[in-house]
């Protein structure tokens, strides 16, 4: 039995005994065409391991970018569903609990027959400088602002909310549609906040407005956006007038940096990501 074999059939023997300890019902297809466990039909869920490189890759490298890398190139895949059905799936079992059932001398024995396989590439995301500039001036800002969101407000209407949220929403029962998870996400931030009556509240990052408006008609402070997106001024400025809050709600084409102003509770929903390193001290 050649050491290819051999390392095919320890990892065989390491996934079965995952599973057990697990009570896992997802399957493992592998990159000689066998299936664990064998004859595992063909619609069952099931991960793909590409080549023996990626067990290597794995163990030298057990990061979440090892992982990112194998999956963008091909090299790991789930079969027969999405990583939502893998999470529905995921073990009951604590960590703890798996790793004292775990045979720790079949670990061991498949760790060192991986240990020295070259892990193969191609490896896209290392070549991704690690820091790029972030503190460009509030016209250059503006500049990247205007070539990501100034396309057209009717664009964003296509597969946003009717509000226009730009951001995760908050799906409180799985029937929910877009417009309901946006609002509950919303009113969400809102509680969170405690917001109340009176207050003054600041959203850095705005968008289109449905966070300053919906404080105003909900929780009865004074709201403040700011945005750096023509189009989305544009609109935010009419929704405001089109709901008659002007004197609760104010919209201003700023950058965040220049902002003046003292306010009671602020909010940045989906803006802080893209600020900067650089950009942390004068943000917060």
């Amino acid at each position: 039995m050649n050491a290819a074999t051999k390392r095919l059939n320890a990892l065989r023997e390491l996934l079965g005994n995952a599973r057990e300890c697990l009570g896992l019902d997802v399957g493992f297809l592998l990159w000689d065409g066998s299936t664990l466990p064998t004859g595992l039909p063909p619609d069952v869920l099931a991960i793909y391991f590409a080549d023996e490189g990626v067990i290597a890759a794995l163990i030298r490298r057990p990061r979440i970018q090892t992982l990112a890398n194998l999956w963008v190139t091909g090299r790991v895949d789930i079969r027969n569903g999405t990583l939502f059905d893998l999470a529905r799936m995921r073990p009951r079992v604590r960590s703890k609990q798996f790793f004292k059932a775990l045979d720790k001398r079949l670990l061991a024995t498949t760790v060192l027959r991986f240990l020295l396989v070259p892990i193969g590439g191609p490896w896209p995301l290392n070549n991704q400088p690690r820091q790029q500039r972030s503190n460009y001036p509030p016209d250059k800002n503006k500049k990247n602002i205007a070539y990501h969101y100034d396309i057209s407000n009717a664009f964003y209407a296509l597969f946003l909310d009717p509000e226009l949220v730009y951001s995760c929403a908050y799906f409180t029962g799985w029937d929910n549609d877009i417009a309901t998870a946006q609002r509950d996400k919303l009113d969400m931030i809102c509680r969170k906040l405690r917001l109340k009556p009176g207050e003054h509240f600041l959203d850095i990052g705005c968008g289109w407005g449905a966070l300053v408006c919906h404080a105003a008609q909900h929780h009865g402070v004074h709201a403040h956006g700011v945005t750096l997106s023509e189009e989305q001024f544009a609109f935010a400025k009419d929704k405001v007038a089109r709901l008659g809050l002007q004197d609760r709600v104010t919209i201003e084409l700023r950058d965040y940096s220049t902002l003046q102003g003292s306010f009671d509770k602020i909010a940045s929903i989906g803006m802080f990501e893209h600020v900067g390193s650089d950009n942390h001290p004068t943000y917060f």
